[in-house]
């Protein structure tokens, strides 16, 4: 089908259910249209070159007196979020690279007063153009004023990208707070799930949001994040 003949084929079919079943226009849309991107949330990793491979280090600090339910949150963070990352720069044919995780504890491991060092003197010691800094300033499983009682994940992330290339411009900063779940289903039961898959499903829905921040995403991925 040409692309003239595919534009007449969903033109028909989005009047013909519009007719038939008399639904909003609006979300008609939503389901026979090609996805609409939405650009990245904060700065967009990769190079308006297509043949540029960029490189992006991500690092993670709590903040936070560890609980035990968050020990070695951060690196799963740091891992959950290389992983959408990759997936989402793929889909859209950027050539961005991600540092592996393991690489970066083991410099952090090396320089344990490297929460002190500037990002893009960080950033040459990985080989990386771009650092990725998120700052957990607060992480809860428990919805508040429920006995830890019912499971609703809360978080707070200052994000901070350093450009390495260009290390007198001001870093990109924002901040990311979001409640999980947070449709209409409200917290969850604590009999109803395990401690740790709860964990996981917050932490693999914080990196997802946080994927946004760095590469253009489909609008729909916004009602599918979870």
């Amino acid at each position: 089908m040409t692309a003239r003949g595919r534009r007449w084929f969903l033109a028909s079919l989005f009047g013909a259910a519009a007719l038939c079943a008399g639904c909003d226009l609006g979300s008609l849309a939503y389901f026979v249209m090609p996805d609409a991107k939405q650009p990245a949330e904060l700065k967009r990793l990769a190079s308006a070159d297509k043949k540029k491979e960029v490189r992006a280090a991500i690092l993670t600090y709590l903040t936070l007196e560890t609980r035990a339910e968050f020990i070695q949150a951060d690196r799963e963070l740091s891992e959950r979020l290389a992983k959408h990352l990759r997936e989402l720069c793929e889909a859209n044919d950027e050539k961005v690279t991600i540092i592996p995780t393991r690489r970066v504890e083991e410099f952090k491991n090396a320089h344990p007063d490297w929460i002190k060092m500037d990002l893009t003197e960080i950033g040459r010691v990985l080989r990386a153009d771009y650092v990725i800094y998120l700052e957990i300033n607060s992480l809860g499983l428990y919805s508040k004023g429920s006995m830890n009682t019912m499971f609703q994940g809360q978080a707070d992330i200052s994000v901070t990208v350093a450009d390495v290339n260009n290390p007198d411009d001001t870093p990109e900063q924002k901040r990311f707070s979001c409640v999980y779940p947070s449709d209409a289903r409200g917290p969850v039961p604590v009999g109803d799930t395990h401690p740790m898959e709860f964990r996981q499903a917050f932490l693999n829905y914080l990196a997802k949001w946080l994927s946004f921040y760095f590469a253009p995403y489909p609008k729909r991925e916004t009602y599918y994040v979870e």
